[in-house]
């Protein structure tokens, strides 16, 4: 059964392109549930190598803490653990999903690839002593990874070989926040507001993106709120360019149950 363009209207969307490996969702917190689903299909190896490109880096390490994290399965018990607002130690949320996902062994290298500034994000250490009650040390010894600014610097980095390491002998996922194309900046009256990019310059990345490599599955997110991309409309204008230079034909999304059957 097709479903019906209705992000504006559902909190929840999410839709699926099984052929072209492709999960859409409005929310990004739903993203660890689709790299579960995937590996269940056979489309990724356990410990994937995710590349995350996001105006934010999504870091916050609490979502491995979840209770029922790791003994959860399948789409109904995964979902019923997660919710569309600022994660914590009891919900998986937009901002501690790939926490969730490097627990549940779905991803372990973590290429970041967003403006926003972090210390410690590989710091086992640190991690092991926050998280030693809910992940074994010798797992968090596993985390491992790179953080590059911009799409520039990612491009710098293919070119120059930098990441072999990281994608040989790996499935390969691309995760993507469509909020990366906005930028923060200042209205006239002084308040923050998010502008879009220039539409080639989106164009361009989005195709690189694309060509990069040969992804196993790729996940996106609209995030369509004003404090991230600066609205729907962004997100709708976004979501268009996404579409075409990914070839993507949004009619044919199907409800992510689909995945599901016949397993």
């Amino acid at each position: 059964m097709k479903t019906k363009v209705t992000w504006r209207e559902d909190d929840k969307w999410k839709v699926v392109f099984p052929e072209q490996k492709i999960f859409l969702m409005k929310h990004h917190n739903w993203a660890f549930v689709a790299w579960d689903l995937a590996r269940d299909k056979g489309w990724i190896q356990n410990n994937a190598t995710l590349f995350h490109v996001d105006q934010h880096l999504d870091a916050a390490n609490d979502g491995a803490m979840v209770p029922g994290l790791l003994q959860a399965k399948g789409l109904k018990e995964l979902s019923s653990l997660t919710e569309s607002k600022l994660g914590n130690e009891t919900i998986v949320g937009i901002d501690n999903f790939i926490w969730a996902g490097f627990a549940r062994e779905t991803i372990q290298t973590i290429v970041y690839v967003s403006p926003e500034d972090q210390d410690g994000l590989f710091d086992q250490e640190s991690h092991s002593l926050y998280l030693q009650k809910h992940l074994p040390k010798k797992r968090i010894e596993k985390l491992w990874g790179i953080h590059w600014d911009s799409i520039e610097m990612l491009e710098f980095a293919k070119e120059m070989n930098l990441m072999n390491s990281y994608t040989e002998g790996h499935s390969l996922i691309l995760d993507l926040d469509l909020d990366f194309f906005a930028f923060q900046s200042k209205t006239e009256s002084g308040h923050t507001c998010y502008i879009l990019k220039d539409t080639e310059e989106i164009r361009r990345d989005l195709r690189f993106l694309r060509e990069m490599y040969s992804w196993d599955v790729i996940t996106v997110a609209l995030s369509p709120e004003h404090w991230y991309i600066g609205g729907p409309d962004n997100a709708e204008y976004v979501l268009k360019l996404f579409l075409e230079e990914f070839q993507v034909d949004l009619s044919q999304g199907r409800d992510w149950s689909v995945l599901e059957e016949n397993l």
